[in-house]
């Protein structure tokens, strides 16, 4: 009879590991990584996707996304509209600082970075005027 409950507690917990194991990788989280270049100085890819200033996303509720900070300079992530979240470490200033973001319940989220100067030694010139970074997430 002990061995009846021992296999039958051991496969609750397998079933449940698996279950959880399932919910994380659904929600593991995206990456958005910031950027330097010549042309209006920095933008932003989601995923791996292109690289641009202005970017729409669609994700899950529950979702998390990581910002990655490979610019020149500093940015502070701030949010401009939508339901209220919370932004965790969002003063990245240095390069590889990331700040991260969750979204508890679904709406029409904005943001933007505000950019500092660029980091001692490292002035680089670019061409035409820097981009401001917008993002807009739908949390479906």
């Amino acid at each position: 009879m002990e061995r009846k409950k021992i296999a039958v507690a051991a496969s609750a917990f397998a079933v449940t590991a698996l279950v959880f194991a399932a919910v994380a990788s659904a929600h593991a989280p995206q990456t958005i990584m910031i950027r330097h270049q010549m042309r209006n100085c920095h933008t932003w890819s989601f995923a791996n996707g292109p690289y641009k200033a202005s970017l729409k996303i669609r994700v899950d509720q529950d979702a998390t996304i990581r910002f990655v900070n490979n610019d020149m300079m500093p940015h502070r992530l701030l949010q401009v509209g939508g339901p209220k979240t919370i932004i965790m470490k969002p003063s990245m200033n240095h390069t590889g600082a990331a700040a991260v973001l969750m979204f508890p319940g679904k709406g029409v989220y904005k943001f933007r970075t505000k950019a500092g100067e660029d980091y001692g030694g490292m002035d680089l010139k670019t061409i035409g005027k820097d981009n401001v970074l917008r993002l807009t997430v739908v949390v479906k």
